[in-house]
């Protein structure tokens, strides 16, 4: 997928988690954006985020309904607080492609 929609992503990432020097100012001292997407992209975008290889996507796990919250501050710097994470789902309510719970 990365080869086939790679520019796709890749333009995705740059509109939404690229350094926003460019944007107004902010009015307030947090933002937060909230974007909701297939788990390939989510991989995708954590990666490119924190300048590792597209590649490693494969060796990551993003369940179905699964957040991912990247920390990205003023200065450009990003950190990973958390990928797939599904504490917020009971056990019966965990997927991942067509299996459920976490034995895949």
């Amino acid at each position: 997928m990365v080869h086939v929609e790679g520019a796709r992503m890749e333009a995705a990432y740059r509109a939404l988690l690229s350094p926003r020097a460019s944007k107004p100012p902010r009015v307030s001292q947090h933002e937060y954006d909230i974007v909701v997407c297939h788990g390939n992209v989510i991989r995708y975008m954590a990666l490119r985020a924190l300048q590792l290889p597209p590649e490693a996507w494969l060796r990551l796990c993003t369940y179905n309904c699964s957040l991912t919250h990247l920390k990205i501050r003023p200065t450009g710097s990003v950190s990973m607080i958390s990928l797939g994470d599904t504490g917020h789902l009971s056990l019966d309510e965990t997927s991942f492609s067509m299996h459920a719970g976490y034995e895949w």
